[in-house]
């Protein structure tokens, strides 16, 4: 075992929780790192957080972050504390970092909350198992992370407008009864929203769109093989067609997240894609991201509207006195993501 030190962070330590951020790589098939501005910056988009390093012969090895938010799950408001941002140095795993970090940041957290939950990649195996390990996990509940390509423009069918965010989110509360897991909507918390678009029939269709660009952009190590394939049998055709874009590695992905989404009918979600794809494109966008339950009858519904969607396997984790059961469709914070 490591002799470690485990204390609060401060911004001194932000150089060498980047430095080790650019060494933990995210995801299998499609491998990918964070960077952003500051390491801390992410966790300002809460009220209450805090950020624990590990250190090593005086050298950070090990990271974790922790917020608390009030909820709303099965008729109670619940204190839940969302646990991210966990990384490990590559030559120190397997040696007690992550559940040292883990068990000192619930230790502080955790004895305030009544769920304490994560988030996982499902490719990443490795990540999987160990939080479910170290978290404890006693309810897993499979996500779909849905990846749109955006590259040429559509012509609208129906018109579309702004909305406020909070509109849009009154809107998909309206379409989606039984909505678990809620913290309470402000809209000067979302210091990542970049527009809200409806289209004009009344509920039709609408959501809201948010960016990492300027706290936690995605960096691409590896792409898969089929993607390299694709790229340089598509190349001479980019000469003369509007194709997808394909990232290479060393590229910063330029992308945008969807939440809020709800939509009464295929043809409405293909309408209010065009509109949020043709918005996308206009900014320099060449993906868009949703997260929804695996078992999301939209999921479908998109699959079928942007027929070059693919999907990767995400989990949502959770445990402690009130949490989540299988059945309940839960709201998905954005600045989670």
């Amino acid at each position: 075992m490591l002799d470690l030190k485990i204390r609060p962070y401060s911004v001194t330590d932000n150089e060498e929780a980047l430095a080790l951020e650019a060494r933990c790589v995210q995801g299998k098939t499609l491998a990918l790192r964070f960077r952003r501005p500051t390491f801390h910056g992410r966790s300002e988009i809460y009220e209450h957080y805090r950020i624990y390093c590990a250190k090593h012969n005086g050298s950070l090895v090990g990271i974790i972050a922790g917020a608390l938010k009030t909820v709303q799950l099965h008729g109670e408001s619940v204190t839940a504390a969302y646990v991210y941002d966990l990384r490990v140095h590559p030559g120190c795993r397997g040696q007690g970092v992550a559940k040292r970090l883990t068990n000192v940041l619930l230790e502080e957290i955790g004895s305030r909350a009544e769920c304490l939950y994560t988030f996982i990649h499902g490719e990443n195996e490795k990540a999987l198992g160990l939080a479910c390990r170290n978290f404890g996990a006693e309810a897993v509940i499979p996500l779909s992370y849905a990846v749109i390509p955006v590259y040429r423009r559509l012509a609208e069918a129906e018109l579309s407008e702004y909305r406020k965010p909070l509109q849009i989110h009154q809107a998909y509360l309206e379409a989606n009864s039984g909505i678990e897991f809620r913290a309470p909507f402000e809209d000067w918390k979302l210091n990542g929203h970049v527009v809200s678009l409806a289209l004009n029939r009344e509920k039709s269709a609408g959501c809201s769109v948010w960016s990492n660009e300027n706290v936690l952009a995605e960096e691409v190590v590896r792409i898969p093989a089929s993607f390299r394939l694709m790229s340089a049998l598509s190349a001479p055709l980019r000469l003369f067609l509007n194709l997808p874009s394909i990232p290479r590695p060393g590229e910063v992905i330029r992308s945008w997240f969807l939440f809020d989404l709800y939509a009464e009918s295929k043809k409405s979600l293909s309408g209010l894609f065009v509109a949020v794809g043709n918005f996308a494109l206009a900014n320099g966008r060449t993906y868009l991201y949703l997260l929804l339950q695996k078992d999301d009858p939209q999921l479908d519904w998109i699959r079928q509207v942007c027929r070059r969607t693919f999907t990767f396997p995400y989990y949502f984790l959770a445990k402690g006195r009130s949490i989540p059961k299988p059945g309940d469709h839960l709201y998905i914070d954005v600045r989670d993501l």
